[in-house]
């Protein structure tokens, strides 16, 4: 096994911040692309930022499948890695990259066709409903390019390796925020494209770097490489990767679902209301990258060690990430409530979206150390290949304890758009005591994610 991607021996701690610190990194630039178009598009107004904050939980919905198949294929090739089993690994990533061209095209063209009544279904205003659908269609077909970003480093983490994906992401982001500005306000002899400028910008640059990652990783530059054999489909391998992966795809798909209603249900209030919570949940999303970075650290470190059947390593290395954790969100929490005031002005300076926006960062941020826990312990479940306990843990965060919360603080307790902050917040304590309830009888520790040997006569 090449030491430089071992991940079952030397310091457990040292491992994780090793391995997560390039996936944090890559997770915040990534999230920039979103920042970029707030920013740029705030400079336009409310309606102009609602475009993308209507649109991004349907396209949450439609590449959940994409982080679940991604998750997959970490567990398969660390597991496997971590067993010293090479061959194996290339036939994780390229039964993996099948399954990804498949849902991808498909789902980008039944998106691409339903966009316009997707939008009438959320409640878009008669002036919004133009804008949310041409940004919207643009995301739909970019969505291969998303899903083969999200599938490259889910892989590559598996293999030990997440550097190479952070920095194919720093110069992705670095792309998209030149073109944001030239294409959105028609800069240097470009059009003004206002709002579809922004999901063009996303589009030409997810494309241009996600075909560069799939050269390096047919050219087997940054060590893991797949050939023309590993493509063909292996019906026993495909069906174990679907096995593992659809419970995720089907727990973020749940939750892009429910994110989607809830976007409807906060458009109800108003455009300020949603504004506010556009870029109030941005502002969030980006502090939770460090919680998700140590976790997708953390389930790779945990997978290698399970397939090297070491299992007291795997059972410290979910103990160090916990503790680690939350430690790191309780401090984000708390500078986050400190300035909340001035991350609201960096995006906008209307006083009512900024009001709301600031009781939205100070409600969640309270709630954020039990997240962190909850991600920490999906780690140990994702990285061994037991998904559907992780499916149970995000689908009733999101429809037996958020949803209801909701419906009882936002109307029936007539709390309005805090009642929904409240329900946010509380849903997320509720699943880390349901995650750590998963975590007790140690079910995880039993590898679930690795093929069967082909008999050879």
């Amino acid at each position: 096994m090449s030491k430089a991607h071992d991940l079952t021996t030397g310091p457990i701690t040292s491992n994780i911040f090793k391995l997560s610190w390039p996936l944090v990194a890559a997770n915040l630039i990534q999230s920039l692309y979103n920042i970029a178009d707030t920013f740029w598009l705030g400079k336009l107004g409310p309606l102009a930022i609602n475009a993308p904050t209507l649109s991004w939980p349907v396209i949450f919905l439609v590449i959940s499948f994409a982080g679940g198949f991604g998750m997959a294929g970490t567990s398969f090739v660390s597991q496997h890695h971590g067993a010293n089993e090479e061959d194996m690994v290339g036939e994780a990533v390229g039964q993996t990259l099948l399954i990804m061209i498949f849902f991808s095209v498909g789902l980008s063209l039944v998106g691409f066709f339903l966009t316009d009544s997707i939008v009438r279904w959320m409640g878009a205003s008669k002036n919004l409903i133009p804008l949310a659908a041409i940004f919207m269609k643009t995301m739909f077909l970019s969505t291969p390019f998303i899903f083969g970003a999200m599938i490259y480093s889910s892989l590559l983490r598996g293999y030990g390796d997440t550097i190479t994906p952070m920095k194919i992401s720093f110069y992705s982001v670095i792309t998209n925020m030149i073109l944001d500005p030239i294409l959105i306000f028609g800069l240097v002899g470009f059009p003004k494209l206002g709002v579809f400028g922004a999901a063009l910008a996303t589009m030409i640059t997810r494309g241009i770097f996600t075909v560069y990652a799939f050269y390096l990783l047919l050219s087997g530059k940054n060590g893991l490489k797949v050939v023309k054999e590993n493509f063909i489909p292996k019906w026993k391998k495909l069906s174990q990767i679907f096995k593992v992966g659809l419970p995720l795809g089907i727990s973020q798909s749940g939750q892009a679902i429910g994110f989607v209603l809830m976007t409807a249900i906060i458009a109800s209030f108003g455009n300020y209301t949603l504004a506010a919570f556009g870029i109030g949940n941005r502002i969030i999303s980006l502090a939770t990258m460090f919680s998700m970075g140590v976790s997708g650290a953390s389930a790779a470190i945990i997978g290698q060690n399970l397939g090297a059947q070491k299992v007291k390593r795997a059972e410290k290395t979910v103990k160090n990430s916990l503790l680690l954790n939350v430690i790191i969100m309780a401090g984000i929490s708390s500078l986050m409530i400190l300035f909340r005031y001035q991350l609201m002005e960096v995006f906008i300076s209307n006083k009512k979206v900024i009001a709301q926006g600031t009781q939205l960062m100070t409600i969640i941020a309270l709630f954020m150390p039990f997240f962190a826990f909850m991600q920490s312990i999906m780690a140990a479940f994702n990285g061994s290949g037991h998904t559907v306990e992780s499916m149970w843990m995000m689908i009733s965060r999101l429809w037996f304890m958020r949803i209801p919360l909701l419906f009882l603080l936002g109307w029936t307790f007539k709390l309005g758009s805090n009642g929904i902050w409240w329900a946010m917040g509380l849903s997320n304590a509720g699943a880390a005591f349901l995650a750590f309830i998963f975590y007790l009888p140690g079910n995880w520790k039993t590898p679930k994610a690795m093929f069967k040997r082909e008999n050879v006569n």
